[in-house]
């Protein structure tokens, strides 16, 4: 028992026996006709060390015993609902993958100074109006040795234009001036790729539906996929906060969604598999084997085409 609940106690039995002590004695003195003309007085004094022996015992008495029961229904109901929220909610999102959520836009800066070499990202997006100014971020993680799978919207396509006119701030033009200028920007990185970097940046220009804006990490080295997604809404994607999504490398050829430990990294990562396979396939000429030129393919280093078509593979 610590020393502030031995002073509690101690203050609780004085209070008990000091307050019934106090009643007894001025008790006594009202019938005392020596002190009859105090007798008023003498009568407060007693009924107020009734009362505070009185009160004292019963909130001590309901402390201990009632308060307890009350205590352990209460921690009873506590722990039913917590069990409830966890397993449908949290352990359930945990399990799923889930891993958290963005405090507002997507920091691209923090994302890329964590990245090692042998790392692949993987990029589903239109464009980024920032990144004009984060251009230097990636080509210093290609320089590092981070491997870089994009997609990004074509300019001038009908789906640029739909978008553009559900966008906040963004008129077609703008958004096709955006669309190609994030091209532009991706060129000017290439050209300063030489043969002897050890990353690899591989881009497809596509003019089907973006769905999603998709950034996922894979890490060789902790052999682990994270996925950062968020949704075409309004407001530019630039500006969204993204949902955070965590899982292990896994292998197997059984797609995630046909067995009971499905998560969404999984399926998020199958996705861009898909629509990048989707991409891959009109850089083949008629026979399906010879790789053709495609202006909507572009790459570094020069020396590494073949390698910058292909995504991870162990």
């Amino acid at each position: 028992m610590t020393t502030t609940k031995k002073l509690k106690w101690l203050l609780s039995l004085v209070l008990i026996f000091g307050g019934f002590t106090i009643y007894k004695l001025f008790e006594g003195l009202v019938h005392n006709p020596a002190y009859q003309e105090y007798e008023w007085i003498f009568k407060i004094i007693s009924e107020f060390g009734l009362f505070v022996s009185v009160v004292v015992s019963v909130g001590y008495f309901h402390h201990w015993f009632i308060a307890a029961e009350e205590h352990k229904e209460s921690e009873i109901n506590l722990r039913e609902t917590l069990s409830k929220y966890i397993d449908s909610i949290l352990l359930n999102s945990v399990k799923r993958g889930f891993s958290g959520i963005t405090n507002k836009e997507f920091d691209f800066s923090q994302i890329m100074q964590g990245l090692k070499a042998g790392d692949y990202v993987y990029w589903l997006i239109t464009f980024d109006p920032r990144f004009k100014n984060k251009s230097r971020e990636l080509e210093n993680g290609i320089k590092k040795g981070v491997h870089f799978r994009m997609l990004i919207l074509k300019a001038d396509c009908r789906i640029g234009e739909l978008r553009a006119t559900e966008t906040t701030g963004f008129n077609p033009h703008e958004f096709n001036e955006y669309s190609k200028l994030f091209k532009v920007s991706l060129e000017d990185v290439i050209s300063r790729i030489g043969d002897k970097i050890t990353g690899s940046l591989g881009v497809f220009v596509y003019d089907g539906l973006p769905c999603i804006p998709l950034f996922i990490i894979i890490r060789k080295e902790s052999r682990k996929v994270e996925v950062y997604s968020s949704y075409y809404l309004t407001e530019p994607v630039s500006k969204m906060p993204y949902l955070h999504w965590e899982t292990g490398l896994n292998f197997s050829d059984q797609t995630s969604f046909e067995s009971d430990c499905w998560n969404m990294t999984e399926l998020f990562l199958d996705y861009f598999k898909t629509r990048w396979e989707m991409e891959k396939e009109k850089l083949y000429s008629a026979t399906g084997k010879e790789v053709v030129e495609n202006k909507d393919f572009i790459y570094a280093p020069a020396s590494a085409r073949e390698k910058c078509i292909e995504l991870f593979n162990e």
